[in-house]
Protein backbone atom coordinates (compact mmCIF):
# COMPACT_ATOMS: atom_id res chain seq x y z
CA UNK A 1 0.00 0.00 0.00
CA UNK A 2 1.18 3.17 -1.21
CA UNK A 3 0.41 6.45 1.37
CA UNK A 4 1.86 8.92 -0.63
CA UNK A 5 -0.78 8.56 -3.55
CA UNK A 6 -4.43 8.80 -3.01
CA UNK A 7 -6.29 5.70 -4.24
CA UNK A 8 -9.03 6.36 -7.03
CA UNK A 9 -12.12 4.49 -6.79
CA UNK A 10 -12.77 1.53 -9.24
CA UNK A 11 -14.72 2.60 -12.25
CA UNK A 12 -17.99 1.07 -12.73
CA UNK A 13 -19.28 3.23 -15.86
CA UNK A 14 -17.42 6.15 -17.26
CA UNK A 15 -19.81 9.22 -17.76
CA UNK A 16 -18.06 11.16 -21.25
CA UNK A 17 -19.31 14.11 -23.01
CA UNK A 18 -18.10 14.07 -26.44
CA UNK A 19 -16.41 17.86 -27.61
CA UNK A 20 -16.66 18.95 -23.41
CA UNK A 21 -13.46 18.60 -22.24
CA UNK A 22 -14.08 20.80 -18.95
CA UNK A 23 -17.14 18.21 -18.14
CA UNK A 24 -14.72 15.06 -18.77
CA UNK A 25 -12.30 17.06 -16.97
CA UNK A 26 -13.79 16.51 -13.48
CA UNK A 27 -13.23 12.53 -13.69
CA UNK A 28 -9.68 12.92 -14.34
CA UNK A 29 -9.02 10.68 -16.67
CA UNK A 30 -5.76 9.02 -17.99
CA UNK A 31 -4.43 11.29 -20.69
CA UNK A 32 -3.01 10.09 -23.94
CA UNK A 33 1.10 10.89 -23.54
CA UNK A 34 2.34 7.84 -23.80
CA UNK A 35 5.78 7.06 -21.83
CA UNK A 36 7.68 3.31 -22.33
CA UNK A 37 10.87 4.51 -21.16
CA UNK A 38 11.96 3.14 -17.60
CA UNK A 39 14.66 5.79 -17.06
CA UNK A 40 15.43 9.82 -17.07
CA UNK A 41 18.36 11.27 -16.77
CA UNK A 42 18.29 11.74 -12.89
CA UNK A 43 16.94 8.37 -12.63
CA UNK A 44 19.20 6.45 -14.68
CA UNK A 45 22.39 5.45 -12.26
CA UNK A 46 20.27 5.02 -9.29
CA UNK A 47 17.51 3.07 -10.92
CA UNK A 48 19.89 0.81 -13.25
CA UNK A 49 22.26 0.16 -10.27
CA UNK A 50 19.27 -2.06 -8.03
CA UNK A 51 18.37 -3.32 -11.13
CA UNK A 52 22.21 -4.62 -11.76
CA UNK A 53 22.43 -5.65 -8.06
CA UNK A 54 18.93 -7.51 -8.60
CA UNK A 55 21.01 -9.96 -10.50
CA UNK A 56 22.29 -12.80 -8.00
CA UNK A 57 25.79 -13.32 -10.06
CA UNK A 58 26.24 -8.88 -9.75
CA UNK A 59 24.96 -9.14 -5.88
CA UNK A 60 27.17 -12.10 -5.30
CA UNK A 61 30.49 -9.92 -6.55
CA UNK A 62 29.34 -7.35 -4.77
CA UNK A 63 29.26 -9.03 -1.93
CA UNK A 64 32.83 -10.47 -2.27
CA UNK A 65 34.28 -6.75 -3.39
CA UNK A 66 33.15 -5.25 0.35
CA UNK A 67 35.07 -8.78 1.53
CA UNK A 68 38.08 -8.28 -0.31
CA UNK A 69 38.39 -4.66 0.95
CA UNK A 70 39.46 -5.94 4.48
CA UNK A 71 42.84 -7.25 4.88
CA UNK A 72 42.43 -9.44 7.02
CA UNK A 73 40.10 -11.44 5.28
CA UNK A 74 41.43 -11.42 1.62
CA UNK A 75 44.89 -12.12 0.23
CA UNK A 76 43.44 -10.95 -2.83
CA UNK A 77 43.52 -6.99 -4.00
CA UNK A 78 39.90 -5.39 -4.13
CA UNK A 79 40.59 -4.42 -7.77
CA UNK A 80 40.89 -7.87 -9.08
CA UNK A 81 37.11 -8.31 -8.42
CA UNK A 82 36.45 -4.61 -9.42
CA UNK A 83 37.58 -4.42 -12.34
CA UNK A 84 35.37 -7.32 -13.69
CA UNK A 85 32.29 -6.57 -11.79
CA UNK A 86 32.89 -2.56 -13.18
CA UNK A 87 32.98 -3.96 -17.12
CA UNK A 88 29.73 -6.45 -17.13
CA UNK A 89 28.18 -3.64 -14.43
CA UNK A 90 29.53 -1.03 -17.28
CA UNK A 91 28.58 -3.09 -20.59
CA UNK A 92 24.81 -3.83 -18.91
CA UNK A 93 24.07 -0.24 -18.41
CA UNK A 94 25.30 1.14 -22.05
CA UNK A 95 22.91 -1.53 -23.54
CA UNK A 96 20.36 -0.52 -21.01
CA UNK A 97 20.75 3.29 -21.83
CA UNK A 98 21.15 2.39 -25.60
CA UNK A 99 17.19 0.38 -25.43
CA UNK A 100 16.06 3.32 -23.12
CA UNK A 101 16.67 6.04 -25.50
CA UNK A 102 15.41 3.90 -28.75
CA UNK A 103 12.34 3.62 -26.06
CA UNK A 104 12.01 7.55 -25.80
CA UNK A 105 12.43 7.68 -29.47
CA UNK A 106 9.67 5.65 -29.81
CA UNK A 107 7.21 7.25 -27.85
CA UNK A 108 8.29 10.97 -28.85
CA UNK A 109 7.46 9.25 -32.58
CA UNK A 110 4.07 8.07 -31.41
CA UNK A 111 3.45 11.31 -29.10
CA UNK A 112 3.89 13.82 -32.31
CA UNK A 113 1.98 12.19 -34.43
CA UNK A 114 -0.32 14.11 -36.25
CA UNK A 115 -4.69 13.71 -36.07
CA UNK A 116 -7.38 15.52 -37.05
CA UNK A 117 -9.75 16.67 -34.34
CA UNK A 118 -13.09 18.49 -33.82
CA UNK A 119 -12.70 21.48 -31.61
CA UNK A 120 -15.27 24.42 -31.43
CA UNK A 121 -16.70 23.66 -34.55
CA UNK A 122 -13.58 23.16 -36.52
CA UNK A 123 -11.30 20.28 -37.56
CA UNK A 124 -8.02 21.68 -36.21
CA UNK A 125 -4.50 19.48 -36.90
CA UNK A 126 -3.49 17.98 -32.99
CA UNK A 127 -0.41 16.14 -31.74
CA UNK A 128 -2.04 12.81 -30.34
CA UNK A 129 -0.39 13.42 -27.14
CA UNK A 130 -3.08 16.37 -26.42
CA UNK A 131 -5.90 14.62 -27.61
CA UNK A 132 -8.27 14.11 -24.25
CA UNK A 133 -11.02 12.13 -23.59
CA UNK A 134 -14.46 12.71 -25.37
CA UNK A 135 -12.60 14.18 -28.39
CA UNK A 136 -13.99 13.58 -32.48
CA UNK A 137 -11.15 12.35 -34.32
CA UNK A 138 -11.05 12.56 -38.09
CA UNK A 139 -9.69 9.22 -39.40
CA UNK A 140 -8.29 8.49 -42.72
CA UNK A 141 -6.95 5.25 -44.58
CA UNK A 142 -4.21 3.79 -42.89
CA UNK A 143 -3.76 6.15 -40.36
CA UNK A 144 -2.23 5.37 -37.15
CA UNK A 145 -4.54 5.11 -33.91
CA UNK A 146 -2.26 6.05 -30.78
CA UNK A 147 -5.86 5.92 -28.29
CA UNK A 148 -9.28 3.98 -27.57
CA UNK A 149 -11.63 5.28 -29.76
CA UNK A 150 -15.60 4.80 -30.65
CA UNK A 151 -16.58 4.24 -33.81
CA UNK A 152 -19.19 7.10 -34.85
CA UNK A 153 -19.78 6.91 -38.23
CA UNK A 154 -17.53 5.54 -41.54
CA UNK A 155 -17.72 6.46 -45.58
CA UNK A 156 -17.89 3.13 -46.13
CA UNK A 157 -21.67 1.70 -46.94
CA UNK A 158 -22.95 0.40 -43.71
CA UNK A 159 -20.88 2.68 -41.39
CA UNK A 160 -18.24 -0.67 -41.60
CA UNK A 161 -14.39 -0.10 -40.91
CA UNK A 162 -11.62 -2.39 -41.24
CA UNK A 163 -8.37 -2.17 -38.78
CA UNK A 164 -5.52 -3.98 -37.90
CA UNK A 165 -4.58 -4.69 -34.75
CA UNK A 166 -1.21 -5.78 -35.18
CA UNK A 167 0.69 -3.60 -31.76
CA UNK A 168 -1.72 -4.31 -29.83
CA UNK A 169 -1.63 -8.41 -30.63
CA UNK A 170 0.39 -9.38 -33.06
CA UNK A 171 -2.92 -10.11 -35.80
CA UNK A 172 -2.44 -8.84 -39.04
CA UNK A 173 -5.52 -9.82 -40.43
CA UNK A 174 -8.28 -6.69 -40.66
CA UNK A 175 -11.22 -7.16 -38.31
CA UNK A 176 -14.74 -5.80 -39.24
CA UNK A 177 -16.07 -3.23 -36.75
CA UNK A 178 -19.79 -1.10 -37.34
CA UNK A 179 -20.46 2.00 -35.91
CA UNK A 180 -23.77 2.08 -34.22
CA UNK A 181 -27.07 3.29 -36.12
CA UNK A 182 -27.88 6.27 -34.11
CA UNK A 183 -24.39 7.45 -34.93
CA UNK A 184 -23.86 6.12 -38.26
CA UNK A 185 -25.98 8.59 -40.14
CA UNK A 186 -23.80 11.73 -39.22
CA UNK A 187 -21.17 10.47 -41.81
CA UNK A 188 -18.74 13.23 -42.21
CA UNK A 189 -20.68 16.53 -41.02
CA UNK A 190 -18.82 18.48 -39.27
CA UNK A 191 -22.01 20.52 -38.01
CA UNK A 192 -23.81 17.59 -36.76
CA UNK A 193 -20.92 15.72 -35.46
CA UNK A 194 -20.52 19.42 -33.35
CA UNK A 195 -23.58 19.05 -31.67
CA UNK A 196 -23.00 15.48 -31.17
CA UNK A 197 -22.60 15.07 -26.94
CA UNK A 198 -22.72 10.94 -26.58
CA UNK A 199 -26.30 11.21 -25.21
Amino acid sequence: MQFWKSEKPVEIERDIKSSDPEYNAQFEYANNYICTSKYTVLTFLPKNGFEQFQRIANFYFLCLLILQVIPQISSLPWYTTLLPLAFVLGISAIKDLVDDVQRHRNDALVNNRQSWVLRDGKLVEERWHKVVVGDIIKMENNQFVAADLMLLSTSEPHSLCYIETAELDGETNLKVRQAIPETAELGDDISQLSRFDGN
